[in-house]
């Protein structure tokens, strides 16, 4: 039992040194932004959807994402080397499943969002592009339960958009 612990040890340390020499890396721990770039504010996003207050999950979500990722510190100054403005342009609720007697029993969340990220330091333009995401979740007869599981599918679109809005500005892919 000894030596079948010992040939597990050796196997596990030879794993860890291959895979170290072939290039893997923690994803979040490198950056492609450019060393002048330390610091971004976001702007509270607007919104030209008729819900109301929905781009505040949003900004707060994709907020709370930088913060998590770390390599960008977030400020609230004008002052960042980055400032990140957008726009929610597109919010849908799409029933996409029936039942028997035409009753909706799943919907799509179906959001988009502009964003325009300028580089204060150089004054120049450094990303702008569109983003969309759809979600599905249950209805229900109850309407707080429907409403439970639309809240929870828009987070989940919050949390996707704020996933690729971070890695699109601080991998550039």
């Amino acid at each position: 039992a000894r030596g079948n612990m010992k040939s597990k040890l050796i196997l596990i340390i030879l794993f860890a040194l291959l895979v170290d020499g072939c290039g893997y890396r923690l994803v979040g721990s490198e950056s492609s932004l450019p060393p002048h770039l330390k610091t971004m504010s976001i702007d509270m996003f607007g919104n030209a959807t008729g819900e109301p207050e929905v781009q505040n999950g949003l900004t707060n979500s994709i907020r709370e994402s930088f913060i998590n990722d770390g390599r960008l510190k977030i400020i609230n100054e004008n002052t960042a080397d980055l400032l990140m403005k957008g726009v929610l342009f597109q919010y849908e609720l799409r029933p996409i499943s029936f039942d028997r007697r035409d009753v909706v029993v799943e919907y799509w969340v179906i959001l988009g969002v502009e964003i325009e990220v300028t580089d204060q330091v150089k004054k120049k333009t450094y990303l702008k592009q569109k983003f969309s995401t759809k979600w599905d979740y249950k209805a229900s007869a109850v309407v707080a339960n429907s409403e439970a599981s639309r809240q929870l599918a828009l987070s989940e679109a919050f949390r996707d958009l704020a996933t690729r809005v971070v890695s699109i500005v601080v991998e550039k892919f």
